[in-house]
């Protein structure tokens, strides 16, 4: 019996001597401690940090660029819409020139030379000079043309002064100019733009590129 108690002590004494070494009491590693833990915390949070900063430079390198604005000037109206289609998803705002005017002072086409030759002396009895007959061919053959002016009240004074000169048949007509070249005020990423505008200008003879005042 003594035997068997002897030896069951030495298995109690050693399962005690296996736990304290387990538990670390004897100096050995330490897995699961809490020094080694806030370590690995610690390396945990330099790798969050590096994640977060490559995010935001990947952010900053898709960032749209700014807009920028260029002024074409000089554009001819037949050359508006292939110059809208070469700008596809921009912003392209025309901004038409206003077309002028000119008031012409007439005595209206007289039914041939002759008959313009007679008003034209008559013209010159009432003691008017300035004044020629038209004669190129067309509708306004051998009308006898008085003046041309800018403006609509310019005309008409003149007009009235004629009238109390004796010259009853003078008329005033309003002659259109030419459609002027328009202005397009384009939108859009600096890059784009200037890849883009260079070929569309080198079709428009005359357009102007410049920046938006």
């Amino acid at each position: 019996m003594t035997f068997f108690r002897a030896a069951f002590l030495l298995l109690v004494l050693a399962n005690l001597a296996f736990f304290a070494w387990a538990q670390g009491y004897f100096g050995a590693q330490e897995q699961g401690r809490e020094p080694q833990r806030l370590a690995n915390q610690f390396a945990a949070d330099k790798l969050r940090i590096v994640a977060a900063s490559a995010a935001d430079k990947a952010s900053a390198a898709t960032k749209p660029a700014p807009a920028v604005c260029r002024l074409v000037s000089g554009l001819p109206p037949a050359a508006v819409e292939a110059f809208k289609a070469g700008l596809a998803g921009l912003s392209v705002d025309i901004k038409p020139v206003e077309a002028s005017s000119s008031y012409w002072v007439h005595i209206p086409p007289q039914p041939n030379k002759a008959a313009a030759d007679k008003k034209a002396g008559e013209l010159k009895a009432l003691g008017i000079q300035d004044f020629y007959v038209v004669q190129d061919e067309g509708a306004n053959r051998f009308a006898i043309s008085l003046g041309l002016f800018k403006s609509e009240a310019a005309a008409n004074e003149y007009l009235q002064g004629l009238g109390k000169r004796g010259v009853k048949s003078a008329r005033i007509e309003v002659r259109e100019t030419a459609p002027q070249p328009v202005r397009a005020m384009v939108k859009g990423a600096a890059d784009v733009l200037d890849k883009r505008l260079p070929g569309l200008l080198a079709r428009v003879p005359g357009a102007a590129v410049a920046e938006c005042p």
